[in-house]
């Protein structure tokens, strides 16, 4: 794992989750204040997003900003996804529940 951002990672993931929202570029850009060359730019990883436009982009596409960064940190996502999926059928107060677990862990994992 590197210490920088991947942003064409980034914007491979914003690029998966507009498609399958059935979204063009035009739209997204509209419904973010922003110019469909930026969003293309963003996709293609040839710009860097700012924070207030990562957040615009994560509320339009209706999926968290960590989505959308988890992948340009090098974490598997497909693992990710899965869980993701396992865990929307599941009763909230239990993945609630289990997300905590999972962060005391993590905050724990050095003494494992």
């Amino acid at each position: 794992m590197t210490n920088q951002l991947d942003y064409t990672a980034i914007g491979d993931r914003i690029r998966q989750v507009r498609r399958e929202r059935g979204l063009t570029q035009e739209q997204l850009a509209e419904a973010c204040g922003l110019s469909a060359s930026f969003i293309g730019h963003i996709e293609r990883g040839t710009r860097i997003l700012s924070v207030d436009t990562l957040f615009q982009i994560s509320l339009q596409l209706k999926v968290s900003t960590d989505y959308l960064l988890l992948d340009s940190a090098g974490l598997d996502s497909h693992i990710l996804q899965n869980i993701s999926a396992i865990l929307k059928t599941k009763d909230k107060r239990k993945v609630e529940h289990f997300l905590n677990t999972i962060k005391i862990l993590a905050d724990k994992i050095d003494e494992l």
